[in-house]
């Protein structure tokens, strides 16, 4: 005798519960029988498993490696998700954001050059897809550059969107002037230019991605001061934001956005101790010394010597705090809540809901890491055969 079937709704909530930082386990799911395999492949099931989880996981790290002469490769950080194709040859990754890597072309080996005509790419690691971008309107010598990728569609959730439309955003430096185009998915062209007066001696730091914080996207500028450039996707408009010196003493800082979706960065000193800064308005409304409404306040400091790591995750030794730090954030998964950190140890994610490290298993040296996040339900396309109970 058969034993009883679960009724449906007791199937489909207990399938709701799969963590979305490990999909394969829907797929195993969905091979015990047709009726599962009919359900997780279905749109509302998809639609139901998004607006529970409500957060997008980090399902891999993008890394620019050094056995590759900083060409990218997806690298996977204890998630069951692997793209067809983990490597970008001749590319590096710029940046990550709604499910779509931004890629930017390396030169070509000797003999190997190819026309001109892209510079910029858009990588869909889940469905293993890549668009070519064309080349900027109007050429022009760029001093120094970033961009950013993000979803186009209206009403989003941004958990589960890389078959959206999307847009590029890009800001650069030349000569004379600051400016940004956006490039539309949906019309394949970049806008006209929108520019800006000239930032003094700044320049971008292409090496660090930009952030998006309420609606705005930032990135750090580099000069006699470190300051932040913002733009608006809308409507291109760019002003320069002030970052006090409190960064002097930390090697590098971090661009965040922080849990009610402002602005705001972190950064490691020489004691390992993690600060997270937030920009806030100041109480009583009025301008600072600098003339500005805005002021940078801390909102948590964590002692990684004590919470970070622990004497089974990282020997003492690895952190003898001489000279020079040993401790530096490189990356910020946003929207995940998750900082990375390298040592002299290796690469490790911090999880700031949890307070947990995990060390990252990165088998070469890296130039730059791009954290990738997405909730992933697999396409099933091969249903199983099998019509046993489903109990």
């Amino acid at each position: 005798m058969a034993p009883p079937q679960l009724p449906p709704e007791i199937v489909e909530d207990i399938l709701l519960r799969f963590p979305p930082d490990h999909p394969a386990h829907l797929v195993r799911a969905a091979l015990v029988c047709k009726h599962w395999s009919r359900l997780i492949a279905g749109g509302d099931f998809r639609r139901r498993y998004r607006q529970r989880h409500r957060e997008a996981p980090v399902l891999g790290l993008v890394a620019n490696l050094a056995d590759t002469g900083g060409a990218a490769r997806f690298v996977p950080t204890g998630c069951t998700f692997r793209p067809a194709r983990t490597e970008r040859p001749g590319y590096r990754a710029h940046d990550a954001r709604h499910g779509r890597v931004l890629l930017n072309r390396m030169r070509a080996p000797p003999g190997q050059e190819a026309a001109e005509d892209s510079a910029l790419a858009v990588w869909d690691p889940i469905a293993d897809e890549q668009r070519r971008l064309p080349l900027l309107p109007r050429p022009r010598y760029v001093r120094t550059w970033n961009a950013a990728v993000l979803c186009a569609a209206a009403a989003c959730d941004h958990l589960d969107c890389h078959r959206e439309p999307f847009r590029v955003v890009f800001v650069g430096i030349d000569a004379k002037e600051m400016f940004a185009h956006v490039y539309s998915s949906e019309s394949a062209a970049w806008s006209e230019a929108t520019t800006a007066d000239h930032p003094g001696d700044d320049q971008l730091d292409v090496a660090l991605p930009g952030v998006l914080a309420r609606d705005a996207l930032y990135f750090l500028l580099h000069g006699r001061e470190t300051r932040i450039l913002k733009c608006d996707p809308a409507t291109l408009e760019m002003s320069v934001v002030r970052l006090l010196r409190i960064h002097s003493y930390a090697p590098r800082i971090v661009l965040m956005t922080m849990e009610d979706g402002g602005l705001g960065f972190a950064q490691v000193d020489l004691n390992c101790t993690l600060r997270l800064w937030s920009m806030k308005i100041r109480p009583d409304g009025g301008l600072g010394a600098d003339g500005d409404t805005r002021v940078w306040v801390i909102s948590r400091a964590i002692d990684l010597k004590a919470q970070l790591f622990t004497p089974r995750q990282l020997p003492p030794h690895a952190l003898g705090f001489d000279a020079s730090p040993l401790c530096v954030v490189v990356a910020f998964a946003d929207g995940a809540g998750v900082i990375f950190l390298k040592t002299n140890d290796g690469l490790y994610s911090f999880d700031l809901k949890s307070d947990q490290a995990v060390k990252v298993d990165m088998s070469s040296g890296f130039y730059d890491i791009i954290p990738f996040m997405s909730i992933y339900t697999p396409v099933l396309r091969v249903a199983s055969t099998d019509e046993g109970p489903c109990a």
